[in-house]
């Protein structure tokens, strides 16, 4: 349990959104504490205005200052990547992956290059196809560091769909859905890979997720799809 205490202290500064109070322990470092919430959590107004992009003129400052403060490059690395300026988020992400030593910063950083990619760059984008093969290699060798992380295995299951890379994607989604759930668009994928396999068993148990859960979320695209491949199987 203790190995994974400073990689849950690093995701706690990327999930702004649970609530991550900054402050520093008794020698003057960075500290980051899980913010536990109140009993009663009022849901935010979907029609609301989005929130403005965070500043970063801190942490601009204290890499001017220190070039070398991880800490403050992490964080400016997520601001880079909520105010929409992601190439240079990627860039702040290559040079994280550059420092020695550190292999919890290095693995997050891996991470979050791959969901910058996933998310944000979008699919006209030219340079995409590269950088879904970067993506890759890097979570390739973030997996080495953290073998057990899902968020790991999901992203590069991910990354492989896109690449065309079937087997990978398979595997990899798999052994993220062993410990949580994917989402119905991804299980839909599956069934697809699987169904181009004759492995119908296992296609038919994605199938029967995905229809509950796009049912809950009244996505009426997702289940014509699923409608779709349900009458390839039982021509098959």
């Amino acid at each position: 349990m203790y190995r994974f205490l400073p990689i849950m202290a690093v995701l706690c500064m990327l999930f702004t959104s649970i609530g991550c109070d900054p402050g520093t322990d008794e020698n003057g470092e960075p500290e980051y504490q899980l913010a536990v919430p109140p009993a009663e959590v009022e849901m935010p107004d979907e029609n609301a205005d989005p929130p403005p992009p965070p500043d970063l003129t801190e942490f601009e400052a204290a890499l001017e200052a220190d070039p070398d403060d991880i800490h403050a490059r992490f964080a400016y690395m997520t601001g880079l990547q909520r105010s929409g300026r992601i190439n240079e988020g990627l860039e702040q992400a290559r040079i994280l992956l550059a420092v020695e030593g550190d292999d919890t910063y290095r693995s997050v950083a891996s991470l979050n290059f791959a969901r910058m990619v996933l998310e944000d760059v979008t699919e006209d984008d030219a340079g995409r196809t590269e950088l879904i093969t970067e993506a890759m290699d890097l979570m390739w060798i973030a997996l080495g560091w953290e073998p057990e992380s899902v968020p790991g295995h999901l992203a590069y299951g991910r990354l492989a769909l896109e690449a065309g890379d079937d087997d990978k994607a398979l595997h990899h989604l798999a052994i993220a859905l062993s410990v949580t759930e994917i989402g119905y668009e991804l299980r839909i994928k599956m069934a697809e890979l699987y169904i181009e396999r004759d492995d119908m068993d296992k296609a038919n148990v994605h199938l029967e997720v995905a229809q509950e859960l796009a049912e809950e979320a009244d996505d009426n695209a997702a289940l014509s799809v699923i409608h779709e491949l349900n009458s390839e199987l039982n021509i098959q």
